[in-house]
């Protein structure tokens, strides 16, 4: 007799093994944008809508709220120190490594979750399905929390992409139409890494490694400045710690 965490009910609901990720579960990305465009030197054209500005309003699952921990604004864009992160990602010396490495992270191919089933299968937790469908649903809940609270970030400081800020700036693939501060996929991969490397102890190095990894990818494809890999990063370790805290209490771990 298993029994069933509180915070995966809702998802198991879904799918025996959680395999829908928790942007599912919201059904939309937050009321209509009714605002401007443009702030801060963030602006695209008129024909491109700002990504999902309003989804940090959505209800988290663990957070009190989008902005329960909202990191500072970034550096000013005239600043010392974005000056001297803009001159780093200028002067990176590209090499087919660390192309390869930025692609990778850009493609469906990095999903924590399917790393998740992979980890599930090598110490087979999958001999005991509630178990199993916990992890994956603590990962997708520090996912979706980790959403709501970066896009919070995003749209509260509007931080303008590098090469907004300098046009001799080459990104290596299309640049997201979202504020730049703080990076989305560092925020991601802290939050699920770091719930990872909570259910997998002796592996969490490893998992803390590819986070860093996934974040610093996106300065070397020219995509964010470093302040915003650190920030991302930083944000999605904390609502980690608040969901495997969360998790702690639920008493699944005594069966």
């Amino acid at each position: 007799h298993y029994r069933v965490p509180a915070l995966a009910a809702p998802l198991l609901l879904t799918e025996p093994r959680v395999r829908t990720h928790c942007f599912e579960t919201a059904g939309h990305f937050g009321p209509k944008w009714v605002g401007i465009f443009s702030r801060n030197g963030w602006a695209f054209s008129p024909k491109y809508a700002p990504v999902a500005p309003t989804f940090g309003t959505l209800r988290p699952w663990v957070l009190e709220s989008g902005s329960a921990l909202r990191p500072g604004p970034p550096p000013a864009a005239d600043s010392e120190q974005k000056l001297a992160e803009l001159e780093e990602i200028k002067s990176f010396p590209r090499t087919f490594v660390t192309n390869a490495s930025a692609f990778y992270w850009q493609s469906p191919r990095a999903d924590w979750i399917v790393l998740a089933d992979d980890k599930i299968a090598q110490y087979h937790v999958d001999a005991n399905p509630p178990r199993a469908a916990r992890i994956d649903a603590l990962l997708s809940i520090a996912a979706f929390d980790a959403t709501v609270a970066r896009w919070d970030a995003k749209y509260t400081y509007w931080a303008a992409r590098p090469f907004q800020l300098d046009p001799d700036v080459k990104p290596l693939f299309p640049v997201p139409v979202h504020p730049s501060y703080p990076a989305a996929h560092g925020c991601v991969s802290g939050a699920q890494a770091s719930v990872l490397a909570a259910m997998f102890p002796t592996e969490a190095q490893s998992f803390t490694d590819m986070a860093n990894a996934a974040g610093l990818s996106r300065m070397w494809a020219g995509i964010h400045f470093r302040s915003d890999i650190d920030a991302g990063l930083a944000l999605g370790r904390a609502v980690a710690q608040r969901v495997t805290d969360r998790a702690h209490t639920d008493g699944a771990e005594a069966h």
